[in-house]
This record gives structure tokens, sequence and C-alpha cells, in this order.
């Protein structure tokens, strides 16, 4: 019992001695109330953001671009020849020919690049408006040319 009294005391104590009548500047209630409109006007680019169709748009037709990747993949697989041309750019015959387990990276790499372009956009999106619209532009066309790459491919066996 003689601790608790001991604490209720001691918490008095810390109170009267932080009470010393010093009044709050005027510069803090300012930032105070310049923070909590930043964090609104956060909250609102952040919904500016989302609404933007051209966004929707790239992320929409990239995610059915990567999924019709995956189906093709899925359906035609096993019927493709255990070495492929996937490496159009090299010379010789030996470096262009790989495994067909390289295949795989064209849904993969077409998934990171909308990930990775997606993160910079929102980073973005409300300080640079045409870098953002270039970076769209880039997911979106790379998205197409993975695919349009992987059903020329598939279509050539």
């Amino acid at each position: 019992m003689n601790k608790t009294k001991e604490r209720k005391q001691q918490k008095e104590e810390k109170i009267e001695q932080l009470g010393l009548g010093i009044k709050e500047p005027f510069k803090n209630k300012f930032f105070n109330i310049k923070r909590k409109f930043d964090f609104f006007l956060l909250k609102f680019e952040v919904k500016k953001f989302l609404k933007d169709p051209l966004v929707w748009c790239v992320v929409v037709i990239s995610i059915v671009m990567i999924l019709t990747q995956l189906y093709l993949l899925k359906e035609n697989y096993y019927d493709l020849p255990t070495y492929l041309p996937i490496f159009k750019t090299f010379v010789t015959l030996t470096s262009k020919l790989v495994s067909k387990e390289y295949i795989l990276a064209y849904p993969v790499i077409s998934a990171s690049v909308l990930l990775l372009g997606m993160i910079v956009v929102s980073n973005y999106y409300n300080r640079e408006k045409s870098l953002t619209k270039m970076i769209l532009f880039a997911i979106f066309f790379t998205c197409i040319a993975q695919s349009i790459i992987l059903i020329d491919l598939i279509r050539s066996f």
C-alpha cells in the first residue's frame, strides 16, 4: 500500500514540476496545423492517383497481358521443344538456343516491370506528370511487347 501512495505522490510531483506556466509558442500551433493539412493533402493525392484513368488502363491491360502469357505457357509448355531460340540477338546458334525453362522469364519480366513501374509512378505522380506518363507508357508497351514475342515464339513451333 505504501508503494502505491508513493507512486501517486511521484506522479503528482512530476505533473507539478512540468506545469511551469509557459505558454506554447505560436510557431508550434502553426506547424501542428500545417502538419495536419499536409496529411490531409497526402490522402487526397493518393485518391487522385487511384482515380486516374490512364493508370487503371495500364494496370488492367498489363494484368490481362500477363495472364495471357501465363495461359499460353500453361497450354503449350509441354508441346515446345527442349531448346528454344529465346536470345535471338546473339550471332552463334548455340548462344541463341536455351532450354525451354527460360520461356518462363516473359511473364516474370512483365510482372516485375508492372510492379516496379507502379511503385515509381505512385511516388512521382503529383510532382512529375510527364515522367509518370512516360513510365506508364513504358510499362504498357513492355507488357505488350513481351506478349507479342511470346506468341510469336510459341506459334513458330
